[in-house]
């Protein structure tokens, strides 16, 4: 009969473990403590096993957080086409659909737009509807390329502006109404009269109108300066 502690024989917990829960496990750890706290030590800790065990679903930290990728984005990679929507909407709904994936787990965003080789991963799972959208409205090639990097860019820079409100909205009207009360006069008239004619309603700002103003006036741009 073999011994529970004999070389060889999974540790408790160990018969259970998978490469999908060890990932659903590291973005626990992520999502609640942060990038830091994601150490193979602490991943086999949180799974009750030897850390050896991991290495051999997952062989170091980089290919976790590759994984990781994986995990959140896999939806972008498998939407299906929908040839019965326009370009210009599948292209908005790629861009919605990975903005929620960053907003969901901004702890991870942060890992993905510090890091390349993250980013390299995230690209592999996330693009295709993006690339695929614009290949129906006839770009070529380099277009496809430059105006996906740009609509990403424009992501990622709005997931990070958004993360660091951590809020729905952002009133934007106490200090700025106060700023521009004090400005000498003829000072900046264009912006006073646009904030002053705004009021304070008009200068609370909603993230999620806004990304849909945003991504719209890039599908626009793009649409225009490639005529397609």
């Amino acid at each position: 009969m073999v011994n529970a502690g004999k070389p060889g024989r999974p540790r408790a917990g160990e018969e259970r473990l998978s490469r999908q829960a060890i990932l659903e496990a590291a973005l626990r750890i992520v999502d609640d403590e942060g990038i830091e706290a994601m150490t193979m030590r602490r991943l086999a800790a949180t799974l009750g096993v030897n850390p050896m065990s991991i290495y051999h679903h997952l062989p170091n930290k980089a290919a976790v957080f590759a994984g990781l990728a994986e995990l959140v984005f896999a939806q972008l990679e498998s939407s299906p086409p929908d040839d019965s929507v326009s370009w210009q909407d599948e292209l908005k709904s790629a861009a919605t659909a990975y903005r929620d994936a960053l907003r969901a787990h901004p702890n991870l965003a942060l890992q993905v737009l510090s890091d390349t080789s993250a980013v390299s991963d995230v690209v592999v799972v996330t693009v295709e509807p993006f690339y695929r959208a614009l290949d129906r409205a006839g770009a070529s090639p380099r277009q496809i390329f430059e105006a996906v990097n740009t609509i990403i860019d424009f992501i990622h820079g709005f997931s990070l502006g958004e993360a660091s409100v951590g809020t729905d909205t952002f009133d934007l009207a106490p200090d700025l109404l106060s700023r521009i009360s004090s400005l000498p006069a003829g000072k900046a008239p264009t912006l006073v009269r646009v904030v002053t004619e705004l009021g304070a309603e008009g200068l609370k700002y909603d993230f999620g109108s806004g990304f849909a103003t945003g991504i719209s006036l890039l599908v626009d741009g793009i649409e225009a300066r490639f005529s397609l």
